[in-house]
C-alpha cells in the first residue's frame, strides 16, 4: 500500500505538525506512535474520523497480525473477522482519561488472539456437546424428576396395553377373513410379491389381481373398524 495518501489524511488528526516524511505503516514503532495518538483523540474528543484514519492506515498490518494468529492456533477463522472485532472494540471504547495506548500492535495482537481463542473454545464446547449427544443415542441428557419418570412409566404402560389391544383387534379381523383374502394380503403385504407373481400363486388372471387385492384390503379395514368401534361402544355403555 502506498502510505502517502493515508499518511497525509492522518497528519490532519495528529497533535504533531506532521508525520515523519519517511512514515511507513509497516514500521511497527511508527505505527504504534501514530495509532496511540489517534486512539487518544477519538477517546477524548469523540473524533470518529480519527478512528477511521487509524483503520485505513493500520489495516494491512493488522491483517498480517490476524493471519499469523490464525495460522499459529490452527483455527479456520477469516483474519478480517478478527480485525473487524478489534476495530469494533476500539469504536465502542469511549472512556475518557485512559492511559495513552503506547503499544497499539501489542494491544491489537492480544485482543485478536483472545477473540480467536474464544472462538476456538466455543467450537470445542460445541464439539463436546455433539459427541455427548451422539454417545447417548441422540438424546439430550438432563436431570430427571422422579415424579415425571413415574408418570412416563405409567403412560408407557397404558400405551403398551393399548398397542396389545389394537394388535389383537387387527389379528382377529385378519383371521376372520376368507382364505383367499388372507392369502393375497400375506403374499402382497408381507412377502412383497408383484402382481404377476400374485396372479400365478392365486391362479388369477393378471388383470384381476388389483381388484381382488383392493377388496381384500377394504374388508380387512372394515372388520378392524368394527372391532375397535365395538370396544368404544361397550365402554360407553358400561359408563
Amino acid at each position: 500500500m502506498d502510505p502517502s495518501g493515508p499518511a497525509r489524511r492522518v497528519a490532519a488528526h495528529l497533535r504533531t505538525a506532521a508525520l515523519p516524511p519517511d512514515f511507513d505503516p509497516h514500521d511497527d514503532l511508527q505505527l504504534d506512535a501514530v495509532a496511540g495518538e489517534l486512539v487518544e483523540r477519538y477517546r477524548n474528543e469523540r473524533d470518529v474520523a480519527a478512528l477511521e484514519r487509524l483503520a485505513e492506515l493500520a489495516h494491512a498490518r493488522l491483517h498480517e497480525v490476524a493471519r499469523g494468529i490464525t495460522r499459529r492456533l490452527g483455527v479456520a477463522i477469516d483474519p478480517e473477522e478478527l480485525v473487524a472485532g478489534l476495530l469494533t472494540r476500539l469504536f465502542l471504547d469511549v472512556r475518557r482519561g485512559q492511559p495513552r495506548l503506547r503499544r497499539f500492535l501489542g494491544f491489537a495482537h492480544t485482543v485478536m488472539r483472545n477473540e480467536a481463542l474464544g472462538l476456538l473454545r466455543d467450537g470445542e464446547r460445541q464439539r463436546r456437546r455433539i459427541l455427548a449427544w451422539e454417545r447417548h443415542g441422540g438424546r439430550t441428557v438432563v436431570s430427571r424428576d422422579p415424579s415425571a419418570e413415574l408418570d412416563e412409566r405409567e403412560q408407557a404402560a397404558i400405551v403398551a396395553r393399548l398397542g396389545l389391544y389394537v394388535l389383537a383387534a387387527v389379528s382377529g379381523a385378519f383371521h376372520s377373513l376368507g382364505e383367499r383374502d388372507r392369502r393375497i394380503l400375506l403374499l402382497r403385504e408381507v412377502d412383497g410379491l408383484e402382481y404377476a407373481a400374485l396372479a400365478e400363486q392365486l391362479c388369477l388372471p393378471p388383470n384381476q389381481v388389483g381388484s381382488v387385492l383392493k377388496r381384500a384390503r377394504e374388508r380387512l379395514l372394515r372388520r378392524i373398524a368394527t372391532a375397535l368401534g365395538g370396544a368404544r361402544d361397550d365402554e360407553g355403555g358400561a359408563r
